[in-house]
């Protein structure tokens, strides 16, 4: 993922004009805090260029730790929060919050499309292990009839709802909102 992408985020204008539909980090903050959940920490898989990480540290004074895959927009995460947010794949950085033992309240992503069908169910046991909740919302994984060849590779929100259950995650009032059996 490079310039171009950020340029033109998911075809409709720039990412700081489109982040805020494509990531539901708004919607996250506001079902988070209606539940009642107490958030000391955050995990953000795909920080993208720091913007959703403003919107935790405004809401909840929690500065995210997280990854971003994209070298362009990783130069461009603010510099109070770059420290936290490392250059690389979430599947590498998640095994590396496994393998040493760290855990966060919350880990949210917009970025599991991404994945081949295939990693998804590891991955998201992987996430169980490192997490209490799960907020993941994708303008691609919502129920639609695929239109063309590349939307033919993207999963409803069933399939990704499935996926969750098989991975240790149980449903919220959210379809959007997964939390651990251990939460």
């Amino acid at each position: 993922m490079d310039k171009d992408y950020f340029v033109d985020y998911c075809g409709g204008g720039s990412y700081d004009e489109n982040y805020i539909y494509h990531s539901r980090v708004v919607e996250c903050i506001d079902l988070v805090d209606r539940l009642g959940l107490e958030m000391d920490s955050v995990l953000v898989l795909g920080a993208a260029t720091g913007r959703v990480l403003e919107h935790f540290n405004a809401a909840w004074d929690i500065r995210p730790h997280g990854c971003e895959i994209s070298r362009w927009a990783h130069r461009r995460i603010p510099a109070g929060y770059r420290d936290r947010i490392r250059c690389m794949d979430m599947r590498r950085y998640v095994a590396n919050c496994v393998r040493k033992r760290k855990h966060f309240d919350l880990l949210f992503s917009n970025s599991l499309v991404y994945l081949a069908a295939a990693e998804v169910p590891e991955f998201l046991v992987q996430c169980a292990e490192v997490s209490d909740y799960f907020h993941f919302w994708s303008s691609t994984s919502e129920d639609h009839e695929p239109n063309d060849s590349y939307r033919q590779t993207l999963k409803p929100r069933a399939w990704w709802g499935e996926r969750f259950r098989e991975a240790g995650f149980r449903g919220t009032r959210s379809p959007y909102l997964w939390r651990t059996v251990s939460a």
